[in-house]
């Protein structure tokens, strides 16, 4: 277990509430994203989102009477890039906590720096099956790759498919999805291909070159961006190949329509519901989101998980102070956090839960959900 959960004594909590009070100056929190790059998509989406709770805060007269400073950094979808902005904004910016990564190398890279600080750090999107054991003040808004492999093996099977051919781009992200997926499969359930390629990788000929004379049911597409993404599954398609695609959240995304929507048509894919942040109508998160940045650039889910992200941050820091370990605490010891994508709290391990993976079609050149 990443912590055992106590309660809080009272002396903490009275010295929590006394600095989280009117004190003097901002409080910083730092964000780390994917704001140059393949993965910009998402980078952008979630700091939009994150800008939006930061305003709104403000507007409302800050934390305990404290503006909110957001203080960015770019990680650039790299665990290396990460960790140095996180060294950045916690030693030299100062920052009280830390909203991000996107990526999963990026909250991975940035994790041993905010533990050994002592910060908190929270990502709203990274789901690699790691970030559970990445540290005690590492938290997530987004379910675990872990259940995401298990719920796409669970529809090879249920969809009858007996030959799998599976492509994954070398990242945390997509190898935790990988192994899930590969240690959901039972006997009888083939892994025709199962080849991991290097980050970035554009030409998939070759591989495909392989698949001519194998004899698959379906193809799992499992990269880190949605222009590798796009260029896998049109060489599929140009190979000759009509078998159905299988994919996980990149895939859920705008973007990817405009760039391969002819061979994105028919795909399944598993991400949270798309519906997230639409309760409330036209005075609803994803209402106002459009307004003011227009549509989402990857998908609208991401945006509400990073609103949520730092929502459910700011709550913790007005209830506990800007001291990491009361932070930390504080969003442990919470019992439910009613965001736009609904209530949920964190587990033992930083793991969300209330929050869950769907099934979607590309179909008409839209997403849509499809019901179980």
């Amino acid at each position: 277990m990443k912590r055992f959960l106590a309660l809080t004594s009272l002396l903490t909590f009275l010295a929590a509430c006394a600095s989280a009070g009117t004190g003097d100056g901002t409080i910083k929190i730092g964000f780390i994203g994917p704001l140059t790059g393949a993965a910009v998509s998402y980078g952008t989406d979630m700091l939009h989102a994150v800008q939006m709770r930061v305003e709104e805060v403000n507007a409302a007269g800050g934390i305990n009477g404290r503006i909110v400073e957001l203080v960015t950094e770019d990680g650039r979808c790299t665990g290396n890039d990460a960790a140095s902005a996180a060294q950045k904004l916690i030693h030299v910016d100062k920052v009280v906590a830390v909203i991000g990564g996107a990526c999963s190398s990026e909250t991975l890279g940035a994790a041993p720096v905010a533990e050994t600080a002592k910060v908190v750090q929270i990502s709203p999107i990274s789901s690699a099956p790691d970030i559970k054991d990445a540290g005690d003040f590492v938290f997530r808004t987004i379910p675990s790759d872990a259940k995401k492999g298990i719920s796409m093996a669970a529809y090879i099977v249920e969809q009858g498919y007996r030959g799998v051919a599976m492509v994954s781009e070398n990242t945390d992200y997509a190898v935790g999805i990988r192994d899930g997926i590969k240690n959901a499969l039972p006997e009888g359930v083939v892994l025709i291909l199962n080849e991991t390629v290097e980050p970035g990788t554009k030409d998939f000929r070759a591989l495909f070159a392989r698949l001519e004379d194998s004899d698959f049911d379906v193809f799992v597409s499992n990269p880190q961006t949605d222009d590798v993404l796009a260029a896998m599954i049109t060489q599929l398609r140009e190979a000759g190949f009509s078998q159905p695609i299988v994919s996980q959240d990149i895939a859920d995304s705008r973007k990817l329509l405009e760039l391969a929507p002819e061979a994105a048509e028919g795909m399944r894919m598993f991400n949270t519901s798309s519906l997230l942040g639409t309760a409330g109508g036209e005075g609803s998160f994803a209402a106002r989101f459009k307004a003011k940045y227009g549509e989402a650039q990857s998908n609208m889910s991401f945006a509400t998980l990073s609103y949520d992200a730092a929502g459910v941050l700011f709550q913790a820091i007005g209830t506990a102070g800007t001291d990491g370990a009361s932070i930390r605490d504080a969003l442990y010891d919470l019992e439910k956090y009613e965001g736009a994508a609904g209530g949920f709290r964190f587990d033992e391990f930083g793991e969300v839960v209330g929050i869950e993976n769907v099934l979607k079609a590309m179909s008409g050149g839209t997403i849509v959900e499809l019901s179980e």
